[in-house]
């Protein structure tokens, strides 16, 4: 029965250690990157460990950034609020693929763990 747990881990979290693929692109440069995204001819970068979408408003304008980290950022998964140079906006970090296109980044994270803590619970 351990080892089939053991199994079961190890399928479910492969998908969350390999490289994913991000959107990147800022609605400053592409229209489509805007929190209205249209993933049509936006850039997808390889061999992500985690993407992040910033929002933040300048000169009246809302400013969405879509990135990709090639290493572990320092933020951890979800979304958080910062201020730096008196620009204050928010910045969600995610980590499947093209997690980063859709209003709230962290939902499919939390999609794909809580199933798996449930069923390491019953064990």
């Amino acid at each position: 029965m351990k080892f089939c747990a053991a199994f079961v881990v190890l399928v479910c979290c492969a998908g969350f250690c390999a490289a994913i693929q991000c959107y990147t692109c800022d609605s400053i440069t592409e229209s489509n990157c805007a929190d209205e995204f249209n993933p049509s001819g936006i850039t997808v970068e390889k061999n992500c460990v985690e993407c992040w979408k910033a929002k933040h408003e300048a000169n009246g304008s809302q400013i969405v950034a879509r990135k990709c980290f090639t290493t572990d950022g320092s933020l951890a998964k979800g979304c958080h609020s910062f201020t730096e140079d008196s620009i204050s906006g928010n910045v969600c970090v995610c980590s499947s693929d093209l997690c980063n296109s859709g209003p709230i980044v962290a939902a499919r994270f939390t999609i794909g763990v809580v199933p798996l803590i449930m069923f390491l619970r019953s064990l």
